[in-house]
């Protein structure tokens, strides 16, 4: 409001001080004018009052000084040489010569003299209106009033033109406040309106009242801000469903422009290549990726602007394979704007199939080594070592302890299809019952081999413990953990089996004080024919599938197994099961 207030108060008062001091000059102007006409006629009166006396008698000096007291004129009579003849209010004798004055060189010219100027004598300024002298062409007759006296009736003009400019003044800055509020108010309501539209709350309508055109200006904005709010609702939906989809995408989605400032990214993306940072978009590539092979393969896309697809190894924290399939990218008119890359962690599928090539290889390794001693032993038979007693018993045994080798293997193979096909602990048979009677039925199988070694099985269990568990699988897996605990530890040591129930979980641990297993081992640890020490493991007569049937049950049962171990300190596995 007071932005329209004042500019219209100073452009008023300006305006009504031009007006003022201008009219005062005309004022002033007009009146000098008809003030030195009228001097001009009295000069001329003077002057023929004047021409019936002598000019250098008493009775000229007297007369015009009793002319000045009647009229308030002064009256000075000049010799053309410049010298005063006489003066109404000073004595000639003393003043100055006057034969330079402008109006008295006019005068003497035939003509009629005028001027304003500051007079010395009488310390004031005074207009001066000089004639010849009719009957002597030699003297010149001048005639001069004071402008103080001019200046007097105008200041009651100046009175009234100051006092009535305040009042002007006064009333116009009450008038331009009414107005101003008046045209404010809805400009106001407009302006608040605009405002919270750029905020984005578009629920706020403006009603501007009074002006017809400020209505329709708020009508405007109201239905400017009704389809902002419809086309804003409508872009976010679609920018959230097309968030969701990237963001539920198991692919990372990583664009970026001509100038490798990155346009768009997903979470996935960010976690393939572990972004550690956060506002990403607008920064470049370089910043933000630091695998060369990604740079290399986005440089490519925005220079030859084809499609194309690569396969790379990344060794972040843990080395990853990614699949990277690069296109250009293109605005909604069709113009390439830069290149997007889809980012796949293909790591599992090439871990799957390094497991898959692995598990034939084993698999035919673990099978073709006994069959090939068999064939073998089977062949020096027939050539006639089965004439000779004891080596035929000592060939035939070797065959036997290879059979059932094989029949280990087999059996164990079928273990672990059975327990894939019941891979959920939905599709086990689980009862709750005590865990004590399951570890003493371990206790029980591997006693005699234990006891070959002088190894003590001691078992750690409370009376009553209860948990839903599958028997015969559990049986398995503390089984399998007790045998390798046997197999790969020294005489005359011990394996502890304890149990535990720990927040609403059943813990169960098999400890040894064996050989132990170097921590780069354990990410493989539970794989199929996995072995730390092929020979080694061969000689105690492992399969190289216990620990992974281990897993497949305990994951049956929704539950987790760890380890500890420490190279010739021993090994403690931890199976965690549900208790219900």
């Amino acid at each position: 409001m007071w932005k329209l207030f004042f500019p219209y108060l100073v452009l008023l008062v300006i305006t009504i001080l031009f007006f003022g001091i201008y009219s005062a000059k005309i004022f002033k102007n007009f009146y000098l004018q008809n003030t030195s006409e009228a001097l001009r006629s009295r000069t001329f009166m003077v002057r023929e009052e004047l021409t019936k006396l002598k000019l250098d008698s008493l009775a000229l000096d007297e007369h015009i000084k009793k002319i000045d007291n009647l009229s308030d004129t002064r009256i000075t009579i000049i010799y053309s040489t410049g010298k005063v003849i006489a003066d109404s209010r000073e004595n000639p004798n003393v003043m100055e010569n006057h034969k330079d004055r402008p109006e008295i060189i006019e005068a003497f010219n035939g003509g009629i003299g005028t001027s304003t100027r500051y007079s010395a004598t009488l310390k004031t300024e005074l207009m001066y209106v000089a004639i010849p002298w009719s009957d002597n062409p030699g003297y010149v007759v001048r005639c001069a009033v004071p402008l103080y006296d001019i200046d007097k009736p105008f200041m009651v003009i100046y009175t009234t033109i100051i006092v009535g400019g305040i009042i002007i003044i006064f009333a116009a800055a009450i008038i331009s406040l009414i107005i101003s509020q008046r045209i404010y108010k809805p400009v106001s309501a407009i302006k608040l309106a605009a405002e919270r539209f750029a905020k984005g709350d578009f629920t706020h309508k403006v009603y501007p009242s009074g002006d017809k055109d400020l209505n329709i200006v708020g009508d405007s904005l109201n239905q400017m801000a009704a389809q902002l709010d419809e086309r804003l609702k409508l872009i976010g939906g679609q920018k959230n469903m097309q968030q969701a989809v990237l963001e539920s995408m198991k692919e990372g989605v990583l664009a970026v422009d001509y100038d490798e400032k990155i346009l768009l990214i997903n979470k996935t993306a960010e976690e393939i290549l572990s972004i550690p940072v956060d506002n990403i978009i607008g920064r470049t590539l370089h910043e933000v990726v630091r695998v060369s092979e990604i740079h290399k393969f986005f440089k490519k896309a925005l220079t030859e602007g084809v499609s194309s697809e690569t396969e790379i190894i990344i060794p972040l924290e843990k080395e990853k394979t990614l699949q990277l399939i690069g296109t250009i990218l293109y605005d909604v008119n069709n113009k390439a704007i830069g290149a997007l890359v889809v980012l796949n962690d293909i790591s599992n599928l090439r871990y799957i199939d390094t497991i898959k090539k692995d598990l034939v290889a084993n698999v035919s390794h673990e099978l073709k080594t006994p069959l090939t001693t068999i064939k073998g032993f089977i062949e020096t038979l027939k050539d006639g070592a089965i004439e000779n007693k004891a080596d035929a018993e000592r060939f035939l045994n070797i065959i036997s302890k290879h059979i059932e080798r094989l029949n280990l293997i087999i059996d164990d193979l079928l273990t672990l299809s059975r327990l894939e096909e019941k891979a959920t602990s939905e599709n086990i048979h689980k009862v709750e019952q005590e865990v004590l009677p399951i570890l003493n039925f371990v206790l029980e199988d591997y006693s005699g081999k234990a006891k070959d070694k002088n190894i003590k099985i001691i078992i750690n269990c409370p009376e009553g413990l209860k948990a839903k568990l599958n028997s015969q699988l559990v049986e398995q897996a503390i089984g399998n953990l007790v045998d390798n605990a046997i197999k790969y530890s020294d005489s005359n040591t011990s394996v502890t089996v304890s149990a535990a129930a720990e927040a609403e979980n059943l813990i169960l641990k098999v400890k040894d004080e064996g050989w132990g297993i170097d921590d780069e081992h354990f990410p493989r640890l539970f794989e199929r024919f996995y072995r730390i020490d092929k020979s080694r493991s061969r000689d105690v007569g492992g399969t190289g599938l216990g620990l992974a049937i281990v897993k497949h049950i305990v994951s049956a049962h929704s539950g987790t197994v760890k380890i500890q171990s420490e190279v010739n300190k021993g090994s403690e596995f931890t199976l965690t099961f549900p208790l219900s």
